[in-house]
């Protein structure tokens, strides 16, 4: 599923592909094109009355059938940006665990039926296009994908679709999914920077420092509304407010801001900086200004891509101090030892045995793509399970909402409740290995506070 990395041939490419594509391409997220699906379903679509509480009849849900839509990335279209993949295909994985759940009795009672659209998050073009196709043009009932920022808003704000994400979830996108939920299987956004940085306080790595504090302009508010007050609650000496304000796609003006913020970060005396964003672009301006401070203290989980690093050119010698609080990840021993998984890996062997995975054998992002992509499908099935016969939005969000405690695969701990619409509940705290070129965890999952 995560095939083994290759370093882009144009780092032009490479700047111009948010780094969520390169774990999700990496993640094994490559597909084959599918043809549309002329059935887009007969039931009416559903009038919303705010939060997802709609309970007209949905669209893609008839006696016998439901819709599910998937948004995944193309291996052509991976080929043609320089990541190439060996991994299954996300439309033969989606085939294989949807034939055998029908075989099963499907979702509900109802046979589940696959609309595949081919997606590269590249923008918020691309990711309105993949939602317009699936929700209208296709009419699915709900949609899994791997859509990045408030792109996911199109299905749950506009479109009035579920959608279930592999990562994305924040308290302010939930609160704007008024039409439809909004689910993810990874830690929400806002929760895991702070369940990241109390983790950095519990290990004692703010304690007596001088910190910078930097963000990107998407998360202000939590850096506003959480960042901030936990680390002034925690006594911490923030020296250094560095924002990267945000200059929009111009890569060269990204690069000039990025650098002035590292100069900020220099001269303001900091030995610490705390970044709650996106890993990438900060590592390589540090890189192009050849300073690093004493400790680099991220929440992205980026940085446990050996893919993200090769891809982006960065060095060991620049890794060395970062330490990485975010929501755990699975080893490799731990996934191949998970019956979800192992279920997930046996229902694609057996559907496509000229292409077998072999869990014993493939890399750790291989498996661990397999196994994000399953959990969404998984968490699908339960949720739609849960609700019932009569299928509406307002039903799916209350089952949805009333699992509690989840098991999923790869997923060490997981619950949904009323207003907690992401499954993660785990973190890991992750150190740089200089003898294996990557980052390791330093220590077991851990629950992180509500």
């Amino acid at each position: 599923m995560r095939p083994r990395p290759e370093k882009l041939r144009s780092p032009k490419v490479w700047k111009a592909i948010p780094a969520a594509l390169a774990v999700a391409a990496l993640a094994g997220c490559s597909v084959s094109k599918a043809s549309p699906n002329s059935s887009a379903g007969t039931s009416q679509s559903a009038q919303s009355t705010g939060a997802g509480e709609s309970t007209a009849p949905a669209q893609g849900v008839t006696a016998t059938t439901i819709k599910l839509g998937v948004a995944g990335t193309d291996p052509a279209q991976l080929k043609a940006v320089g990541f190439p993949s060996d991994g299954p295909a996300t439309k033969d994985l989606y085939t294989a665990w949807i034939d055998a759940q029908n075989k099963s009795g499907g979702a509900a009672g109802r046979q589940i039926q696959l609309a595949f659209q081919p997606f590269l998050p590249t923008g918020p073009a691309a990711a309105q296009a993949a939602c317009v196709a699936l929700a209208k043009d296709q009419g699915v009932f709900a949609a899994i994908g791997i859509l990045t920022g408030d792109s996911p808003l199109c299905f749950t704000q506009t479109e009035g679709v579920p959608y279930i994400g592999l990562w994305g979830q924040s308290a302010d996108r939930d609160a704007k999914s008024t039409k439809a939920p909004f689910l993810a299987v990874e830690m929400a956004d806002d929760r895991q920077r702070k369940a990241g940085v109390q983790e950095f306080l519990d290990q004692g790595l703010l304690k007596g420092h001088k910190v910078a504090l930097y963000w990107e302009a998407q998360d202000d508010a939590v850096t506003k509304d959480v960042i901030k007050p936990l680390l002034q609650q925690a006594g911490v000496d923030v020296v250094a407010e560095t924002p990267l304000p945000n200059v929009g796609t111009d890569q060269a003006a990204q690069s000039q801001a990025l650098d002035t913020v590292v100069e900020k970060m220099k001269a303001s005396g900091a030995d610490t900086v705390l970044n709650t964003s996106n890993f990438a672009g900060l590592m390589g301006a540090f890189q192009r200004k050849n300073w690093l401070p004493q400790q680099i203290l991220a929440t992205s989980q980026q940085a446990l891509s050996p893919a993200v690093m090769a891809t982006t050119g960065i060095k060991p010698a620049t890794m060395a101090p970062l330490v990485v609080a975010t929501p755990y990840a699975p080893t490799k021993a731990e996934l191949t030892a998970d019956a979800g998984v192992t279920q997930c890996v046996n229902q694609y062997n057996d559907a496509f045995p000229a292409s077998k995975v072999d869990p014993a054998t493939v890399s750790l992002e291989t498996l661990s793509g397999i196994a994000e992509q399953c959990a969404a499908f998984r968490l699908f099935v339960q949720t739609t399970d849960k609700a019932g016969p009569t299928i509406t939005l307002a039903s799916w969000k209350s089952a949805a909402e009333s699992l509690g405690k989840l098991t999923l695969p790869g997923v060490p701990m997981g619950s949904l409740g009323p207003g907690k619409h992401s499954v993660g509940d785990a973190i890991g705290l992750y150190k740089f290995d200089a003898a294996g070129g990557q980052m390791k965890s330093a220590g077991p999952a851990v629950a992180a506070a509500n």
